[in-house]
C-alpha cells in the first residue's frame, strides 16, 4: 500500500531556501518527487499537519498546490497498484512531465534499431529496418514529430501500403502486393515506437494514435499454418540425393531433424553440437525463449546426425557443431554475426527446399519453418495432450500451446460438415 506526504528537505539549496518534495512510500522504499516550490525558513513549516503555516506571505494558495499534488501522486499510485505490483520509482516516473522540447520519430526509431543491433538481433533490425524505409518513404520529409503521425496520417500509408509492392529478389517474376500481416507489422513498428517514446516521457499519449473510439485499430491476422502429410513426409527421407549438390543434402536433413525433435525451430537446430547429446537424450536451450528442457534421440534422428560425425569432428574451428554452416565463423559469441550467418543460411536451405518438394511432386511450401508446422500437425491428428505437447515446445503457458494447436485443428469441423450434408 503506497503512503504519500510531503517532505520538506532539511538541508538548504544553495540559495538558503527549503526544497518541498512529495514522498512516495511502498514496501518500505521511498522516492521523493520535487515540487519546484520552497520555504524561506524550516519554521514555515507544520509537520504534524502537514501544511505551511500562515506565516508564508503566500500560505492558502502553496497548500492549496501541495493538496493537489499529493492527490495527484496518491491517485496515480492508487491507478497503478490496481493494475499489479508497482514500485515507488514507477509511480515517481509516472508523475515525471513530458518534455516539451520537440522529439522526431526516427530519434527514437533509430534509438531501438541501436538498441537491437547491440543486443546481437539481427532479425530485428532487418525487418524493422525495411518497414521504417517505407514509411519514410511515404512521409517524404526528413523529420516527422510524433504529434504529426495522426490518424489520417496512417489511414492514408495503410492505403500506401495496399498498393506497393513486395521486395522480389527474382526479377523474372511480376511483384506481388504485401499481404495483410504484413500491412499490419509494418503498422505495429510505428505503434511500437510510439509506445516507447510515451513510456519515457518523451510524448504525450494525448497524441497516441492507436487504439479506442476514432483512432487506429490493429488486428493480428494470422496466416494458414499448413503442414507436411506422412506420405510427403515418407518421399522426403527416401529421396536418393547422393548425385546431386551436398545443400540438397544438408537441407533435407537439417528440415527431418527438426521435424524428428518436436518441431525444434531452424536456429537451434544449426546451432546443435555433439555434446548436447547425452545417454540417448537431447539437452538444449530454446533460443527463443531460453527455456530449457530434453526429448529422446528417435533412431531416425540418431541416423542423421551420424552422417555428419566425420566431417565436424576433422575440423578445426568446428566449435563442436553437428551442422556445417556455421563452422567457418570466428566465434559464436558474437551474437548479431551469428544471426546474420544464420539467416543467410536459411534463405538457402529454403531455396534447396522448394528443389525437393518439387522432387517429390509436391507444391507445398516446405520452408525450414514448416517443420514445426507439420510436427503439430501430426499431433493433433495423433491427440497428443497439450499438455505433453506445452512441455515439448517449450512454451510458457498452456494456453500457448493450446491456440497454437487450433491452427491444425480440423476434425469437428468436418465432422460438422458431414453430418450437415448427410442426405
Amino acid at each position: 500500500m503506497a503512503t504519500v506526504r510531503i517532505y520538506i528537505r532539511k538541508r538548504p539549496s544553495k540559495d538558503g531556501k527549503f526544497p518541498i518534495a512529495i514522498c512516495i512510500t511502498i514496501n518500505r522504499k521511498q522516492e521523493y518527487v520535487m515540487t519546484g516550490q520552497k520555504l524561506d525558513s524550516l519554521a514555515q513549516w507544520d509537520e504534524k499537519n502537514q501544511r505551511v503555516k500562515k506565516s508564508h506571505p503566500n500560505a492558502t494558495r502553496l497548500n492549496n498546490f501541495l493538496l493537489t499534488e499529493v492527490a495527484k501522486a496518491n491517485d496515480k499510485a492508487l491507478e497503478m497498484e490496481t493494475k499489479g505490483h508497482v514500485s515507488a520509482k514507477e509511480v515517481k516516473f509516472s508523475l515525471k512531465p513530458v518534455e516539451e522540447a520537440k522529439v522526431y520519430f526516427q530519434d527514437v526509431a533509430q534509438l531501438r534499431l541501436d538498441e537491437h543491433q547491440l543486443c546481437g538481433d539481427y532479425d530485428a533490425v532487418k525487418s524493422e529496418n525495411a518497414r521504417l524505409k517505407r514509411f519514410y518513404e511515404f512521409i517524404k520529409q526528413e523529420k516527422i514529430t510524433f504529434e504529426d503521425i495522426t490518424v489520417d496520417l496512417l489511414q492514408r500509408y495503410s492505403v500506401f501500403l495496399k498498393v506497393s509492392k513486395k521486395f522480389q529478389y527474382d526479377k523474372t517474376k511480376p511483384p506481388r502486393p504485401l499481404s495483410e500481416r504484413s500491412i499490419t507489422n509494418h503498422l505495429m513498428v510505428i505503434r511500437t515506437i510510439f509506445n516507447r517514446a510515451i513510456n519515457a516521457k518523451l510524448v504525450s499519449k494525448d497524441y497516441y494514435p492507436f487504439g479506442g473510439k476514432g483512432n487506429i485499430s490493429i488486428k493480428l491476422t494470422g496466416a494458414a499454418k499448413i503442414g507436411l502429410e506422412e506420405a510427403e513426409i515418407k518421399k522426403l527421407e527416401e529421396l536418393d540425393l547422393s548425385e546431386l549438390p551436398p545443400v540438397l543434402n544438408d537441407a533435407r536433413n537439417i528440415w527431418l531433424t527438426e521435424f524428428y525433435f518436436a518441431g525444434m525451430r531452424v536456429t537451434d537446430c544449426l546451432l546443435l553440437k555433439w555434446t548436447d547429446f547425452q545417454n540417448g537424450r537431447l539437452y538444449y536451450k530454446m533460443s527463443k525463449n531460453g527455456e530449457s528442457g530434453s526429448v529422446k534421440v528417435p533412431v531416425k534422428a540418431q541416423n542423421i546426425i551420424e552422417q555428419y560425425r566425420g566431417q565436424s569432428m576433422s575440423l578445426e574451428n568446428s566449435h563442436g557443431l553437428i551442422f556445417p554452416y556455421l563452422q567457418e565463423l570466428q566465434s559464436l559469441d558474437d551474437r548479431y554475426d551469428v544471426r546474420r550467418r544464420i539467416a543467410f543460411t536459411i534463405q538457402r536451405l529454403n531455396k534447396a527446399m522448394k528443389q525437393l518438394m518439387v522432387m517429390i511432386g509436391s507444391t507445398k511450401n516446405a520452408s525450414q519453418h514448416k517443420a514445426r508446422h507439420s510436427f503439430a500437425q501430426r499431433a493433433e491428428e495423433k491427440e497428443i495432450h497439450p499438455k505433453v505437447l506445452q512441455k515439448m515446445y517449450r512454451h510458457e503457458s498452456i494456453l500457448t500451446t493450446m491456440n497454437y494447436q487450433s491452427n491444425f485443428s480440423f476434425k469437428k469441423a468436418d465432422e460438422a460438415i458431414d453430418a450437415v450434408l448427410d442426405f
